[in-house]
């Protein structure tokens, strides 16, 4: 049994994913002013190694991971990986994508898949059924083009984005027209990247993630694998394919 430890340090959340093999056991996300804190129940666990994909070095630098006594494997683009990435600018790849990559191959491995990460970004990840990473495309997600369209006008409002807010698909107030263009605009981004990948790839599969992709999985069509823990799973795949 091999006890592992995943840990995604994003710019305002950070999650901990507890593995035993490839079976998650528990999941726990903290914002970042509490990562301190939270990193001392660490100690209680029993690991055998720890994987570290920080995009906050900040935060990373809270976490006195040595002092667990565990191999310590941080993420980028030079750590193998058990697919190949053809990416012009490897170095600039983000790590969560190389993990989300890692995640959808090996959970459908020799088939290709689109790994769909909805959060701050949207970001589309395309892997090969030769577990080829090849890329993919980055848009702005539901807070940011809400921010935009009150930055760049003098009379839109700023909304914060709500999952339980109601989207109409006709607005009938200046809120409600914003809202059902930016969401309803999105969803039609994502069914036409689908489509778009599904017209090049005979078998596609599909996996959405990401801290809004329980909304967008309700709203889109049927046949999507959705995993909030797909990063989390991925880089713990990375973990064991580097083990000694």
């Amino acid at each position: 049994m091999y006890n592992s430890l995943a840990v995604d340090i994003g710019n305002t959340r950070t999650k901990f994913g507890y593995f035993q093999n490839r079976e998650i056991q528990f999941v726990d996300s903290v914002d970042n002013e509490l990562v301190e804190e939270k990193s001392k129940s660490l100690r209680d666990l029993n690991l055998d190694g720890i994987i570290v994909s920080s995009v906050n070095p900040s935060v990373k630098s809270k976490i006195n991971f040595h002092d667990l006594d565990v191999p310590v494997l941080e993420l980028n683009y030079k750590v193998p990986l058990p697919i190949k990435i053809n990416y012009q600018t490897p170095d600039t790849l983000g790590k969560d994508r190389i993990a989300i990559a890692v995640g959808a191959y090996m959970a459908f491995p020799e088939e290709a898949s689109l790994a769909i990460d909805v959060g701050t970004c949207i970001t589309y990840d395309f892997i090969s059924d030769k577990g080829e990473y090849l890329g993919g495309a980055i848009s702005p997600g539901i807070q940011l083009r809400l921010n935009a369209m009150n930055h760049g006008t003098g009379s839109l409002p700023l909304i914060n984005w709500n999952k339980n807010d109601k989207i109409k698909s006709i607005g009938d107030t200046t809120i409600s027209s914003m809202l059902s263009g930016v969401v309803n605009g999105i969803i039609g981004e994502i069914n036409g990247f689908i489509q778009s990948y599904k017209s090049e790839t005979l078998k596609l599969n599909v996996l959405i993630t990401g801290g809004d992709s329980s909304f967008f999985d309700k709203e889109l069509k049927n046949g999507i694998f959705a995993d909030p823990n797909l990063v989390l799973k991925g880089l713990n795949e990375i973990l064991l394919y580097n083990k000694p």
